[in-house]
């Protein structure tokens, strides 16, 4: 008889192996591709382009703003720097800890820049960094070309002043592109959202609400979502109601500007009607008012030349041909069906105009916010992931070949 005793199998420790992967680790660098990238000529004309540009915007600043704030005989690139010049300036000597943010202004931004800076120098090459700063970003949203969206941003004559004063619409820029990011992220980041709203609120508090507004009326299953005109309606009934009794407030400082409205221009009589509950019979014409400018009245641009001849070039060639570019990026935008509010970035531009129009004066470069999310659009292409949904969507009552349709419930003889 045999007797069998299991033995209990024992694992001998195995010695330490140490392996070492041989891929190298890939680091993305800032602008690397820039150098390094195989490209065709064309794209390479456009950098050289860029570059020239970008050399444009320093001798600007040298030929025209720096004798400017050094009080010497020059023109006027810049729509407001040497006012935030001096706010920067009177705060340092006098008042510190002054409040930068009111209901009628806001200097936190460019205030905030020129206390980093210290020089128009160092605030050019800050609004340049800014600017590569804000393009890398959205080059990071799904099919935006960064070649196209360079291009309609330096041909926008608003960028000039941008790049080479001190100025809010860098910060406009930045917040918008910002902005574009968030909607478009599959995940949204309260990150991102914080950094869009600090933008904001570094280049006008108004943009603060705008972007409120419009998170409110697009978030997921609300009605504006649904349905956006029916959001759009709500809010402009919204503005009809709250505008006039703001401005009927004692210390309201809207109440100023409609004061002097008998026998005054177009604008004073439109927010006359507007303080009077009127705002939609108003909305339209603001709105174009807003876009176009003077250009609605080419002979003012006559009379003031021949008081201050080329000496603000800011308002006798930039704004003008700043308007002119946004009508042209509006119209194909439109042609294109890029301005359907089921759309989201054509909802926000939507609700920007009309958060707008209701200023109580005409400001059209106020419109850069739009400029750049127009220029985004046109930039960005369509991701597979949208071109698929297209194409798998159910087409329903399409006639065929045999004169069937494909709706199954047809198809049963």
């Amino acid at each position: 008889m045999k007797v069998t005793l299991p033995i209990p199998s024992v694992e001998l420790p195995k010695a330490p192996s140490f392996f070492i992967s041989r891929e190298v680790p890939q680091v993305r660098i800032p602008f690397l591709s820039l150098l390094l990238e195989p490209r065709s000529l064309s794209k390479w004309l456009l950098i050289w382009a860029y570059c020239f540009y970008l050399a444009l915007c320093v001798g600007a600043y040298y030929g025209w703003e720096l004798p400017r704030l050094k009080n010497e005989p020059s023109v006027r690139l810049g729509a407001d720097s040497p006012t935030y010049w001096e706010a920067a300036q009177y705060r340092d000597e006098h008042a510190y800890h002054s409040n930068l943010v009111s209901f009628t202004s806001n200097y936190l931004g460019p205030v905030t820049i020129a206390e980093i800076c210290r020089n128009g120098l160092g605030v050019v090459i800050f609004n340049m960094l800014l600017f590569s700063l804000s393009v890398e970003i959205a080059c990071t949203i799904p099919g935006v070309d960064r070649y196209w969206l360079v291009f309609l941003l330096v041909i926008c004559p608003e960028t000039l002043p941008a790049l080479s004063t001190l100025n809010k619409e860098i910060l406009v820029l930045v917040s918008a592109l910002l902005l574009a990011k968030y909607v478009y992220a599959k995940r949204r980041s309260w990150v991102l959202l914080g950094l869009v709203l600090l933008a904001s609120l570094f280049a006008r508090w108004e943009q603060i609400a705008i972007i409120l507004a419009f998170l409110f009326l697009r978030r997921r299953g609300s009605f504006g979502d649904r349905k956006p005109y029916l959001g759009l309606a709500s809010m402009i009934a919204a503005l009809t109601i709250v505008y006039p009794l703001i401005a009927r407030l004692p210390g309201s400082h809207l109440g100023a500007f409609t004061q002097y409205t008998k026998g005054a221009n177009t604008i004073a009589k439109l927010d006359n009607i507007q303080n009077n509950f009127g705002f939609p019979l108003v909305i339209v014409p603001k709105i174009i008012l807003d876009i176009c400018g003077e250009l609605l009245r080419p002979l003012t641009y006559l009379s003031e030349f021949d008081i201050y001849g080329i000496g603000d070039v800011h308002k006798m060639f930039i704004i003008p041909l700043f308007s002119i570019s946004l009508i042209l990026l509006l119209v194909l935008a439109y042609r294109r069906g890029m301005l359907n509010p089921h759309r989201p970035i054509a909802f926000l531009i939507i609700i920007y105009l009309i958060m707008t129009s209701i200023t109580p004066f005409v400001q059209p470069r106020y419109n850069y916010f739009v400029y750049v999310l127009l220029a985004l659009e046109f930039a960005k292409k369509e991701t597979p992931d949208e071109e698929e949904r297209k194409l798998t969507a159910p087409a329903k009552n399409v006639p065929d070949i045999a004169g069937l349709t494909r709706n199954p419930e047809c198809l049963d003889f």
